[in-house]
C-alpha cells in the first residue's frame, strides 16, 4: 500500500520534532522519527491495525509514543493510505475531537 502525507501531516510531524529538539536530547528526536517510519511501515503491510475513528468509515488512529499518535485515511480502492495529521495526546478533547 503506497502511503501519501498530507500538507498537515507534514506540518505536525515537523512540530513534533521542532519541540523534541528544543527540550529533549538528539537521541530522543532520532527515536521518534524512527518510531514514525516503523509504524508506517507496518500500517503499510497491515492499515486496519490501529482504532477507527467513529467520524468516518476509513479513518483510523493509532498510537505511535504515548504523547503523539498518527490519523490517517485508507483509501482502498486506490491502495493508499493518507498521513493526516500527528496529534498530541497530551491537548485538550477538545482540540483533538474532530478526529475522534
Amino acid at each position: 500500500m503506497t502511503i501519501i502525507w498530507s500538507e498537515k501531516a507534514g506540518e505536525t510531524f515537523q512540530r513534533n520534532i521542532d519541540y523534541l529538539k528544543d527540550n529533549w536530547t538528539q537521541n530522543e528526536v532520532d527515536k521518534f522519527i524512527a518510531r514514525v517510519f516503523q509504524y508506517l511501515d507496518i500500517l503499510s503491510s497491515e492499515p486496519f491495525i490501529a482504532r477507527r475513528t467513529f467520524k468516518t468509515k476509513y479513518t483510523h488512529i493509532g498510537l505511535i509514543i504515548p504523547h503523539i499518535s498518527v490519523v490517517y485515511r485508507v483509501k482502498p480502492r486506490k491502495n493508499t493510505l493518507e498521513i493526516v495529521t500527528f496529534i498530541d495526546n497530551r491537548q485538550s478533547l477538545k482540540k483533538n475531537r474532530r478526529f475522534l
